[in-house]
């Protein structure tokens, strides 16, 4: 199960670990930053959307799994009906 999803993604289990772990930090980071701008609003202003955008385009859209590409419009088509629904 492992080094199938290693294969895929095309890392070394290093390199996976490490991307990991990063990209766990930043959003715990961006959710702690997040709840300091829910309470203080000068502080953070935008800090956690770009941080969330960032990790996007920096692991899925170029990511080299394709399974990627398929999260990505799973979750467009989701959102759309979200869009829908709140309109009727």
């Amino acid at each position: 199960m492992i080094k199938k999803h290693l294969l895929k993604s095309e890392v070394t289990y290093r390199q996976h670990t490490i991307h990991a772990i990063g990209t766990g930090f930043r959003l715990i980071w961006g959710g702690i930053t997040s709840i300091i701008h829910g309470i203080f609003p000068m502080f953070f202003d935008g800090h956690a959307p770009r941080m969330i955008i960032d990790i996007y385009h920096d692991h899925l859209i170029s990511h080299k799994n394709k399974e990627y590409k398929e999260m990505i419009t799973d979750a467009r088509m989701r959102n759309n009906v979200k869009k829908v629904k709140k309109n009727i």
